[in-house]
């Protein structure tokens, strides 16, 4: 995943009773059980007067703001609860505002959601991961996560990650997470840094790039020896010449997609069947809102928080990097 913010959506919602969620899917193989994502709400006599969605961009949130009265009439037919459309401005802010229940449903990148579940004393969780096509040497591919990878020249002699010491490294950016913390982490697995320890104890320079498409840029030219990313980024940014002089030395994750948390002892059930069914609809009945006001995802499935974000709390453990 690359180090941007993608746009996330909020639910605010006034609402009481217990919460809890058991679905399950299966996704190119990836399957993962839903039926530990219950947490018990409060009791309380409030009803749901108003449902408040926030959308936070990848880019300028005026482009977004002229698609929020569409979201708003979809969404409040289909809860059949009034819905208005705000755009938060960033991941830290979205996390604050779901740990304090401002917000009790929001849309938010792999990290930012683990963040909200420690900071909400594990009430907050991850119930739909995004489907998104990924580019391979088989083609394009839909699913819930993708790998992260190292990359080096097939002349440069590097053929393991132990060949790499005193080598020049580009990595995304700090923020990434298959662009850093995954590699990150398994030069820690590898006992080539210690947990806790910046990539310059192994590195003799570190670059962060920037993207997938910089860090590339940057091994092709020479810049670096070896370089870090997404595994289908090589697909997508390297002509067939360019990536024929690279090879993949290790990979790392699997790397969890964008998902859809919830406050669980805030929000009721019935208010997240009917998101829930409100979201699985929207590719058939209104895909234009998937790709102009949802940052153009191709779907969204039921997951389980614990299995979508396993290998990710392994990472955070692992390195010490802070979530967010």
């Amino acid at each position: 995943m690359n180090s941007s913010t993608k746009p996330i959506l909020v639910i605010s919602v006034i609402v009481a009773a217990a919460a809890g969620l058991a679905v399950g899917f299966s996704i190119n193989g990836f399957s993962e059980d839903n039926s530990s994502n219950v947490v018990t709400s409060q009791s309380t006599s409030d009803e749901i007067k108003k449902i408040t969605i926030g959308v936070m961009p990848n880019e300028d949130p005026m482009v977004f703001e002229l698609q929020s009265q569409m979201l708003e009439e979809y969404f409040t037919e289909k809860l059949g609860i009034e819905t208005e459309v705000f755009f938060p401005t960033d991941a830290t802010t979205t996390v604050e505002s779901i740990v304090t229940g401002d917000t009790q449903i929001a849309f938010m990148s792999a990290r930012p959601a683990e963040f909200a579940y420690e900071r909400s004393d594990e009430k907050t969780l991850l119930f739909m991961a995004e489907v998104r096509p990924f580019k391979s040497a088989g083609g394009e591919k839909l699913d819930t996560f993708y790998w992260s990878e190292f990359w080096v020249k097939k002349d440069s002699g590097i053929n393991k990650l132990e060949d790499a010491k005193g080598k020049n490294v580009a990595f995304s950016g700090p923020t990434s997470t298959s662009g850093y913390l995954f590699p990150m982490s398994k030069l820690v697995d590898r006992g080539l840094i210690k947990s806790g320890d910046g990539a310059d104890t192994f590195f003799s320079n570190v670059l962060f790039s920037g993207g997938y498409q910089q860090s590339l840029n940057a091994l092709i030219e020479g810049q670096v020896d070896i370089a870090a990313g997404g595994d289908h980024a090589k697909y997508r940014y390297l002509t067939p010449e360019e990536l024929s002089q690279i090879k993949v030395i290790e990979r790392q994750g699997p790397v969890p997609t964008h998902g859809i948390t919830y406050r669980a002892d805030l929000v009721s059930p019935e208010i997240i069947t009917k998101f829930e069914k409100a979201i699985l609809d929207m590719k058939s009945e209104r895909p234009d809102l998937l790709e102009k006001a949802l940052f153009g995802a191709t779907d969204f499935t039921p997951v389980n928080h614990h299995a979508h974000l396993a290998a990710l709390d392994s990472a955070l453990a692992s390195t010490q990097i802070p979530a967010i």
